[in-house]
């Protein structure tokens, strides 16, 4: 849905301009791009370091996969767990361990294994879900960094425009044209910033605080775990953390519905 709101700005910008009969050449100038973008990129380097500025530019793909943990999937893993734990112990969980997909649920279900304590468990996986979390909030920050310094870029190139164009104020017929040009890169800045970079921080950083949710939950999960409470109190606990709208999913899969949007990382 993200690339849709992405494609309609646009679309509204460029059919704003049609309707005042300009034609699209009058929006297109790789002089302003060049400034506006590649003076935004420039800062967001200083900022980032370059590999969370590659970190940043890979969160976009966020948009068309969203990363999500299906929670009741999780639910159930973890009962199966818990009764193999009881049955015969938590070094039965080794052979699962390679079965996980999710790096930190493999980290987690590792040191259960491990016989790590339950006062020493919370504090370790609490630092794992922390570092996580900051890693996925990079793409946010990103964006949004990046939509508060386009704007200003995009003043700075129209500026550097419209003193090129007084240095030529002996050709009058190259006037027009010079000061319309020099305001592309204006137009590239402000829209950039609130069309498609800010919006889109914003989003990321509601991705990475739902996620940040959920692993908590996986948290309280792997926490009952290794104290060898039972399957049924497992999904009694971790069932009331998730919200209604998952619980409804849940009923879905139940009856052989697949949930929209789901997708299993534990």
């Amino acid at each position: 849905m993200g690339f849709i709101g992405i494609a309609a700005s646009f679309a509204v910008l460029i059919l704003g301009a049609m309707s005042d009969g300009d034609p699209l050449s009058s929006l297109w100038s790789v002089t302003a791009l060049i400034i506006v973008f590649g003076g935004t990129a420039a800062s967001c380097v200083t900022q980032f370091g370059f590999a969370h500025f590659l970190t940043g530019l890979k969160s976009v793909m966020w948009l068309i996969k969203p990363p999500k943990i299906d929670l009741h999937a999780f639910i159930e893993q973890v009962a199966e767990w818990s009764s193999i734990a009881r049955s015969q112990g938590t070094l039965a969980l080794e052979s699962k361990v390679a079965e996980v997909k999710d790096d930190f649920s493999r980290k987690a279900l590792q040191l259960i294994v491990d016989n790590t304590s339950v006062d020493d468990l919370v504090p370790i996986l609490s630092n794992l879900a922390a570092e996580a979390g900051r890693h996925d909030a990079v793409g946010g920050e990103f964006w949004e960094a990046a939509g508060g310094y386009t704007p200003t870029i995009g003043v700075m190139g129209a500026v550097l425009g419209l003193i090129h164009v007084m240095m030529r104020l002996d050709h009058p017929e190259e006037l027009g044209a010079g000061v319309a040009t020099a305001f592309v890169a204006t137009i590239y800045g402000v829209g950039a910033a609130n069309l498609i970079m800010l919006p889109m921080g914003t989003k990321l950083t509601a991705m990475a605080e739902e996620i940040d949710r959920q692993r908590r939950v996986m948290i309280q999960g792997f926490v009952l775990l290794a104290e060898g409470k039972s399957g049924t109190m497992i999904k009694q606990v971790l069932s009331s953390l998730v919200p209604e709208h998952g619980k409804k999913g849940a009923k879905a899969a139940a009856e052989g519905e697949e949930p929209a949007g789901e997708a299993a990382t534990a």
